[in-house]
C-alpha cells in the first residue's frame, strides 16, 4: 500500500470530507478520490460512505483506520528519532491546550523554551478540553494540556500538571467587594458572568456552587475568559474564575477574594499517547511545565479601581 493514499485516507475520515481533507493535505479533490479508490481496489472492498454530504468509514474503513493509526505513529516516530539524531535543537513539537493554560501559563514557559532551542518550531492549537484530548488520542498534538478527563482513553497517558483553585471575581461596587463573603450562600441569586456551560472548567464550577446550594443567575456566557473579565469589570455580574486567569491588571479592574468553603480545584494534566517516541524537545518542553508550575497563593482581597 502507498503511504500517501493511507494519509490521504486518514484525512478523508478525520476530516468527513473529501473536499477538506484535499484542502489540508493540499491536493484537488479529485486526487483525493483517486487515491482513496486506489486503496479500495487494493484491499477489495469499500471502505467510506457518504451519507448526505457526511463521509464516514464503512466496516471495512473502520478496521483500515486502526491499522493506518498505529502503521503512521511508528513510521513517524522514526523519521523524528532520525530527525533528532541528526539535527542539534531542530525539529517540532505541538500543543494543544484551553484559553487558561495558552493565555496565562504557557507564554514564559514557551519564552524559555525558545530560548533554549531557538531553531524549535512550536505549534499551539487552542481549544477544549475534549478536543485537545482529540488531538492527542489522533496523533495531532504531542502533548495535550487539559481538565483532567473523567474517563482516560487506554492509549493515553496523563501526569497531574496542576490542582488549580478558584477565586471569585466582583465588579466594582458591588456589595460584597471589599469584605467578600462571609459564606457562599450570599451569592446565591446574583447575576454571574460565566463561561459556557459546555466547557469542562464551567462543569467544575457549576459542580462546586451545586454542592454549596447555591445558584446563581446567568447574565452572559462566553467561551473567552478575558471576555468574561471585561464584563465583570464593566459590572454585568460577578463571575468564578480559575485562579491562574486572575492577573494584577485584572485585581485593578475588580475586586478578587477567595471562595469560601471547600470550593473544589480542577486538575489540570499533561496528556501524551503511551505509543508516541517522546522526543528531545517534547521532553524538554514537559520539564519546563512542570518547572513553571508551582503550587499557588490564595489570592489577597483587592478592591476595585
Amino acid at each position: 500500500m502507498e503511504i500517501h493514499h493511507l494519509r490521504t485516507f486518514r484525512e478523508v475520515v478525520r476530516a468527513r470530507s473529501f473536499t477538506a481533507a484535499g484542502k489540508r493535505l493540499f491536493l484537488a479533490q479529485p486526487t483525493v478520490s483517486q487515491q482513496v479508490k486506489a486503496l479500495e481496489t487494493e484491499v477489495g472492498e469499500r471502505l467510506l460512505e457518504r451519507t448526505g454530504k457526511d463521509v464516514r468509514p464503512t466496516p471495512a474503513g473502520e478496521v483500515l483506520l486502526e491499522a493506518v493509526d498505529r502503521a503512521l505513529a511508528i513510521l513517524d516516530d522514526a523519521a523524528r528519532r532520525i530527525r533528532e539524531a541528526r539535527d542539534e535543537g531542530e525539529g517540532s513539537v505541538t500543543i494543544a491546550c484551553g484559553d487558561t493554560v495558552a493565555l496565562y501559563l504557557l507564554p514564559p514557559v514557551l519564552a524559555a523554551f525558545r530560548a533554549k532551542f531557538p531553531k524549535a518550531d512550536v505549534r499551539v492549537r487552542n481549544h477544549g478540553s475534549r478536543e485537545v484530548v482529540a488531538l492527542v488520542l489522533a496523533g495531532d498534538a504531542d502533548l495535550g494540556l487539559a481538565t483532567k478527563p473523567e474517563v482516560l482513553d487506554e492509549a493515553l497517558e496523563s501526569a497531574t500538571l496542576l490542582d488549580e483553585g478558584f477565586v471569585l471575581a466582583l465588579p466594582p461596587g458591588h456589595r460584597l467587594a471589599d469584605a467578600g463573603p462571609g459564606a457562599l450562600a450570599e451569592l446565591d441569586g446574583e447575576p454571574a458572568v460565566l463561561l459556557e456551560a459546555t466547557t469542562a472548567t464551567r462543569r467544575v464550577i457549576d459542580d462546586g456552587l451545586a454542592a454549596a446550594g447555591v445558584r446563581l443567575s446567568t447574565a452572559m456566557e462566553s467561551g473567552n475568559l478575558e471576555v468574561v473579565k471585561a464584563y465583570v469589570a464593566r459590572g454585568f455580574g460577578l463571575s468564578v474564575l480559575p485562579a491562574l486567569a486572575v492577573t494584577d491588571d485584572d485585581r485593578r479592574r475588580f475586586a478578587v477574594h477567595a471562595l469560601p468553603g471547600a470550593f473544589p480545584p480542577r486538575r489540570l494534566v499533561v496528556l501524551r499517547r503511551r505509543d508516541r517516541y517522546r522526543s528531545r524537545l517534547v521532553r524538554e518542553l514537559t520539564s519546563l511545565l512542570a518547572a513553571h508550575t508551582k503550587p499557588r497563593r490564595a489570592p489577597r482581597k483587592t478592591g476595585g479601581p
